[in-house]
């Protein structure tokens, strides 16, 4: 083989190594998600035996907080609000769980769910139930979208591990 031969192709397998080693498995170390604070999501959801699962629970979870925190808002900007009582959210949490999740719970396969999303939301709402404000209601906005965020980082988190 001719030398300018064998330099073109050492080229050529320089350039298709350059493309393809990003693709490959173990090219590179990848860092873990930062964790954004907020409730500790990442715990409940790790306790479970089956983490690919668990990560999409916890995925599917983040996509309801954020569901009913874009509902909230949604709701907030009609001219005749729907949900103006803390009851009237409450329930709609509840109900938009329920259809979600065809009757089922999360706090079924993770039982500290329960706990620490809800403690999480007490500490943050409170349990008034009456008449929501503009300021109160986005305080709920930002109590689910954190709770979004959390659970989206423990997904985030299992998918890497």
């Amino acid at each position: 083989m001719k030398g300018s031969s064998l330099v073109v192709l050492s080229g050529v397998a320089l350039v298709a190594y350059s493309l393809i080693a990003p693709r490959l498995p173990g090219s590179g170390i990848t860092p873990p998600p930062i964790n954004p604070g907020g409730p500790d999501l990442l715990t409940v959801f790790s306790q479970s035996d089956q983490p690919q699962q668990a990560a999409a629970d916890a995925c599917e979870f983040g996509c309801l907080c954020e569901s009913i925190a874009e509902m909230i808002d949604f709701d907030g900007h009609q001219t005749e609000p729907q949900l103006s009582t803390g009851q009237q959210l409450d329930n709609f949490r509840k109900l938009s769980r329920f259809y979600q999740l065809h009757g089922a719970s999360y706090a079924q396969r993770y039982p500290a769910l329960a706990d620490v999303a809800g403690s999480y939301l007490q500490n943050e709402l409170g349990n008034d139930g009456g008449k929501i404000e503009p300021a109160r209601r986005a305080r709920w906005i930002a109590a689910y979208r954190t709770l979004a965020t959390s659970a989206h980082y423990a997904s985030d988190y299992l998918e890497w591990k």
